[in-house]
This record gives structure tokens, C-alpha cells and sequence, in this order.
């Protein structure tokens, strides 16, 4: 009796929400203009660069010898490597930065995403490398491929001359698809026309290989767009987690691999669909790879829309704050200390102020003890300067500056002063309460003040310490912004807010404008 084998049943894979969410938001990526409308439009003008740059003559030369030359396939690489530095390097940069912000599991963290980590950067450039090397060769392979004894044979230099121009930039497969829809065209014009010229029946052969050529060209521009950006998108969702993990935003994560579709997924991304991973494990792609690295990430193939959810499996870890081993204490707080006991306030109220504000730091590590200076401060080689004399909350209060005003140059600095003084104060003020460090007087006090009265006018957060936690982690130019429009919001919306308000609010908030500079 024989036994009929039947092929099991695939069972779909249930999305979560944010897996769904995550599909979502890169379908919308790849589908917007500024993905698949300029890129492809340079790439197909490149490739019509490339074709109006080389000469008949050298044609006519590679047909003869039956390979392109040397110095041809060096202007090729140099082209692709300009295309490199002028388009393609800024797609890279905006999918990274668009994919970033792509997980659910970061929306309303916070998140401070840098385009200058080393890994980025790194990134960018081998892609690029591997991108000038594979494009290069292909289009080799392709002109290679027309140049064959056997295409020579069959063709007249003249008549090949004439066919390679529009094949470059087609992969080796669509290059001969070209020529064999010439030969098919030239064949059915001698049957059906045999008192037809020659010429003539080359020329409309060439004519309609041409068109077929461009729809080509556009279907690989097309390719090239939506899987490099969806290469970078997706690099760029996992480089936001890495650094929303080193700024204590989440924690341990796991990868989920999400389909683009349930029905007519391929038979490889079918296969992933669901696959959970550790962070830093490979997926079982299979295949050639595309890419660099491609086994961490998908596209598992061109046009791929597959996409990552990253998942947390558990929350950041928050290192204990030892105790002071210094008196920072309600009193008693300002007084002389030691070069050790002024580097260990700095590690320790580092250590605090990372357990309440989710901005990474940018301090360098560094305190420099000196009392020849005038003042203390956070130098803009991110060391901070001390005293001997300084206290505790003296020292919060420039390590908060750190995840601040340290993230620009000094010019913002000068134009927002007053709304980063009394920002950090504000938040310097907060802590010191919770973490029982004197609160030591200041002379950015007045418009720390004025700032608390606005946040209390406001009343979008319920405790001094939510607004001040907020305003510290809003990006520096956006909080003067914020302000005054929820200020005058909540006044205008007020039926009973006075002409006298009015001036006192404005009053308060004109102190928090910097003086001209």
C-alpha cells in the first residue's frame, strides 16, 4: 500500500500589538516619498550618466577585445563612490534616524538618539564600501556577459556597440534579458517584413530594448531604494535600543522577527515569522547574504519589508547609590574638602542624578580641584571644575548639566542661558530634597522661581519634581517654546485671568529669555 505524503498545514503566527505597530510604521516609511521618489530618480540618472559618458569608440573597443577596460571599470567605481558621498550616505542617516524611533517599546522614554556613535558611523562606511564593491562588480558581470564569443558572434560590432549602452547599470540577468528581446524582435520583423531594411529592423529592435532597459532600470532603482532603506531603518531601530539601554531607558531585550504579511510571505521570511532571539544572536536567515551582517537583521532578501520588535525581558538596572562618605546632610554642607572627598561627591552624585533623569551624561569622568579659579562650573570639555570649598549640591548641580546643555556648543549655551540655569537649579533643587543634600543658594535662584511659578501656573504636572524632571529632559531650544505656549494656552482658555496675570506671568517668563549676547 502505498502512502501519500502531505505537507503540513503552516500555522500563522499571531502578531502582538506592537509587533503590528512596528510592521506598521515601516510600511509607511518605505512607501513615502522621500524613500522611493527622489532615490530612485538619482539612481536612474546616475545610471543614464554612466551611459551618455562612454564613448561608441570605447564600445566599439570593448566589443573587439570582448572586455571593458581597466580605466572604465576604475570611472565606474569612482562613480558609484561619488553617488556614495552626495545621495546615498543621507538615505542611510535618515532611515537610521527615522528607525530609531520606530520601536513602541521607546515611545514617550525620551529617548536622546546620537547619529555619531562609533557603530553608526562604522556602519555607514563599510555599507558604503560594500555597496561601491557589489555595484561595480555587477555591472562587470553585466557588460561581461554581452561580451561573450558567443554574442559576439551573433552580432555586429556595431550592433553590440549600440546594445551595451542601455544595459549599463542592469544586473547580469536583465542585460541578457535585453538583448534576448532584441534578438526575438529582430527575428519577427524578418519573418513578418522580409523586404524590410536591415537598418530599420535594428533600429526599432534598439528602440523598443531601450525602453525595456529604462522599466528595468526604474524596477532596480525601485529595489535598491526600498532595501537599502529598509536595511538602515531597521539598523537604525537597533542602534536606538542599544542606546536607550545605555541611558537606563529599558532594559535586557530579546528580538522578535515580525512578516511583512501572513498569505503571501516568502517561503524564507515565513519560516522567521515569530523567531525570538537574544539581542546580540544571528536568525537563521539562510541564503546568500545581501549584506554585512545581514544575519542580525532583516531584509532577508531584496524588497523585504520584514521588520524587528524588540521585546524587554527585564527592566533597567538601577546600581545602588552608596552613602556619601562626605557630610552632605541639611547642614553643615558647605565647608572645605579633601581632592578625595570632592572626586568621590562627583562619582556619587553622578550616580544620583542618573537614578532620576534618563538623559545620558556627558561627563567626561574627570574633576579638576582647583581654588586659583573664580568659579566652578562644568568646563566645555564636559571635566567639571571644584573647589575645595564646593558643596555636594554645588557639584549635582553641574552633573545635571551634563545630560543638558552639554549636548550642544557653546553658542546655545549663551542664547538659552537663563532657562538652562534655572532648569537645572530646578531639578538640582528637587533631588537635593530626595536625596536629603543641602540646598545650597544660588544666584540663578530668581529665575528658578520664576520657572516653578510657571510650571505651577501651567498645572499639567502635579509635583514641582515631574515638571522639573521634564523640563530637564526637554531638548534645551524647545523648553522657552514650551512654556510660553502652554503658558498663554492655560491664560487664554482662564475666564478669569486678569489683565495683572497676564503681566505677571509674561513678566516671569521675559526673565527666562537670555539677555542679548
Amino acid at each position: 500500500m502505498g502512502l501519500r505524503m502531505i505537507a503540513p498545514k503552516r500555522i500563522k503566527k499571531v502578531k502582538t500589538k506592537n509587533g503590528q505597530e512596528v510592521l506598521r510604521r515601516l510600511e509607511a516609511y518605505l512607501k513615502s516619498n522621500a524613500v522611493m521618489g527622489e532615490p530612485v530618480e538619482i539612481l536612474c540618472g546616475f545610471w543614464k550618466d554612466q551611459q551618455d559618458a562612454i564613448t561608441y569608440q570605447e564600445l566599439r573597443q570593448a566589443v573587439r577585445e570582448g572586455a571593458i577596460s581597466q580605466e572604465t571599470l576604475r570611472l565606474w567605481q569612482q562613480d558609484y563612490s561619488i553617488l556614495i558621498a552626495d545621495s546615498l550616505r543621507q538615505m542611510w542617516k535618515d532611515a537610521i534616524a527615522e528607525g530609531s524611533v520606530s520601536q513602541p517599546i521607546l515611545d514617550g522614554k525620551g529617548l536622546r538618539f546620537s547619529m555619531q556613535k562609533l557603530g553608526i558611523l562604522n556602519w555607514i562606511n563599510e555599507r558604503g564600501a560594500e555597496f561601491v564593491t557589489t555595484s561595480t562588480q555587477d555591472q562587470k558581470d553585466a557588460i561581461a556577459a554581452l561580451l561573450t564569443k558567443k554574442m559576439r558572434d551573433g552580432h555586429t560590432v556595431d550592433e553590440l556597440s549600440r546594445l551595451i549602452r542601455p544595459c549599463i547599470g542592469l544586473t547580469e540577468g536583465d542585460a541578457k534579458a535585453a538583448v534576448k528581446l532584441y534578438d526575438s524582435i529582430v527575428a519577427n520583423l524578418k519573418k513578418e517584413h522580409p523586404r524590410m531594411k536591415p537598418e530599420n529592423i535594428r533600429r526599432r529592435a534598439l528602440d523598443a530594448t531601450q525602453k525595456y532597459a529604462e522599466r528595468k532600470h526604474r524596477a532596480r532603482a525601485m529595489t535598491i531604494a526600498q532595501t537599502e532603506s529598509a536595511f538602515a531603518y531597521n539598523r537604525g531601530a537597533d542602534e536606538g535600543i542599544r542606546q536607550a539601554q545605555e541611558q537606563n531607558l529599558i532594559g535586557k531585550c530579546k528580538k522578535r522577527w515580525n512578516t511583512s504579511g501572513d498569505d503571501q510571505v516568502c517561503q524564507r521570511c515565513a519560516f522567521l515569522a515569530g523567531v525570538e532571539v537574544d539581542m546580540d544572536s544571528d536568525f537563521d536567515i539562510g541564503g546568500k547574504l545581501l549584506f554585512n551582517g545581514q544575519h542580525l537583521l532583516p531584509p532577508a532578501h531584496p524588497r523585504c519589508a520584514c521588520a524587528v520588535e524588540y521585546i524587554e525581558v527585564e527592566p533597567p538596572v538601577y546600581t545602588d547609590i552608596p552613602q556619601m562618605q562626605v557630610d552632605i546632610t541639611q547642614a553643615g554642607s558647605f565647608r572645605e574638602y579633601s581632592d578625595d572627598e570632592i572626586n568621590d561627591m562627583a562619582r556619587q552624585t553622578e550616580g544620583i542624578a542618573s537614578k532620576h533623569i534618563s538623559v545620558a551624561s556627558k561627563w567626561s569622568g574627570h574633576i579638576i580641584v582647583d581654588d586659583g579659579r573664580e568659579r566652578t562650573g562644568k568646563l566645555w570639555n564636559c571635566d567639571i571644575l571644584a573647589m575645595h570649598m564646593t558643596a555636594p549640591h554645588m557639584i549635582l548641580h553641574e552633573q545635571i548639566h551634563a545630560r543638558s546643555i552639554s549636548y550642544y556648543e557653546v553658542e546655545i549655551y549663551l542664547q538659552y542661558k537663563y532657562i538652562e540655569e534655572a532648569s537645572v537649579q530646578f531639578m538640582t533643587q528637587e533631588i537635593s530634597k530626595l536625596e536629603d543634600i543641602e540646598i545650597i543658594a544660588s544666584q540663578y535662584d530668581e529665575v528658578t522661581n520664576a520657572l516653578k511659578q510657571i510650571g505651577q501656573r501651567i498645572g499639567i504636572y502635579k509635583t514641582d519634581y515631574d515638571f522639573a524632571k521634564f523640563m530637564i529632559e526637554l531638548p534645551v531650544p524647545e523648553r522657552l517654546v514650551w512654556l510660553s505656549g502652554n503658558l498663554y494656552d492655560i491664560l487664554g482658555k482662564d475666564v478669569n485671568a486678569t489683565i495683572e496675570e497676564y503681566q505677571k506671568y509674561s513678566d516671569l517668563l521675559e526673565m527666562l529669555y537670555a539677555k542679548r549676547w
